[in-house]
């Protein structure tokens, strides 16, 4: 094999890497020292190899940093028992090497292969580091988009207290408290009725959500007779509706029916009730 075809054959690469066998670091080490063409080609691929860990390097979190020095000190604690007997073996294979040259094959060796591990570690480091911080911009966004949403409904919040601001202040609206019956004591809703206009708005408070298939439905007590007064959309429970009108009334309830409303009320579905 020429010089050329040598330097082609991918043995310098392994060598560098820290892949080769000790056969083949034996007499790659023989070969440089009377060539200095394989001599420039293993320097080249060493800078080659170096320019990479380099240009893939990155500031890896704490807890990668201490893991890679760890690694680093177990393996030159394990590679340092067994020169000896490297020494050996490489000298039995090529006698025709000085004894100053066999005894600096495996101290180059055992550097090639760690510096090669070093520079895996590295990569591998400046990988996970890539992938942390990609994960973290994510959660990053993930924080943004739940933020956003949060100070969206904050704004609807704000604008339903604005709104009712808004019907409180009037002097043509009279406002009347629909306070939970026996059975929910605990439940309010306001309406704010427009004796001018004749208009009703709707708010229901802390009344939960309708069931599915159910849909909250409004009346007005006109002469002891119940009259639909509307039933409250199904996608604004939270805001302030505006219902039916209302000429006169001595009375507003609010019952639980059928999605759609019901021309007569369930009493046994009756939430709040309020006089006017």
């Amino acid at each position: 094999m020429d010089t050329k075809e040598y330097i082609s054959s991918g043995i310098i690469e392994a060598y560098v890497m820290g892949l080769a066998s000790e056969e083949e670091v034996s007499i790659l080490m023989c070969i440089r020292q009377h060539n200095t063409e394989v001599e420039q080609a293993i320097l080249e691929a060493e800078m080659t190899l170096e320019d990479l860990a380099t240009r893939q390097a990155m500031s890896p979190p704490p807890e990668l940093k201490a893991a890679i020095w760890n690694t680093l000190s177990q393996q030159e604690t394990t590679s340092s028992s067994p020169l000896e007997p490297q020494q050996q073996d490489l000298a039995s294979i090529k006698p025709m090497a000085s004894p100053s040259s066999a005894a600096e094959r495996p101290l180059r060796t055992l550097a090639a292969r760690n510096w090669a591990i070093a520079a895996s570690i590295l990569l591998v480091a400046s990988i996970g580091a890539n992938i942390f911080y990609h994960n973290q911009s994510v959660n990053d966004q993930d924080m943004l988009v739940q933020a956003l949403v949060e100070n969206q409904s904050t704004e609807q919040k704000l604008q339903h207290i604005q709104e009712k601001w808004k019907l409180l202040q009037d002097p043509v609206i009279k406002t009347v408290t629909l306070a939970g019956v026996e059975q929910h004591p605990q439940l309010k809703a306001h309406v704010f009725w427009n004796t001018k206009t004749t208009d009703v708005y709707l708010s229901l408070e802390n009344l939960p959500a309708a069931p599915k298939g159910k849909q909250y439905q409004l009346w007005a007590i006109v002469d002891g007779k119940p009259v639909d007064a509307g039933v409250l959309p199904l996608d604004k429970t939270d805001q302030v509706t505006i219902m039916h009108q209302i000429p006169a009334a001595q009375a507003f309830a609010i019952t639980l029916e059928t999605i759609g409303g019901n021309p007569t009320p369930d009493l046994t579905q009756l939430y709040v009730m309020g006089n006017t």
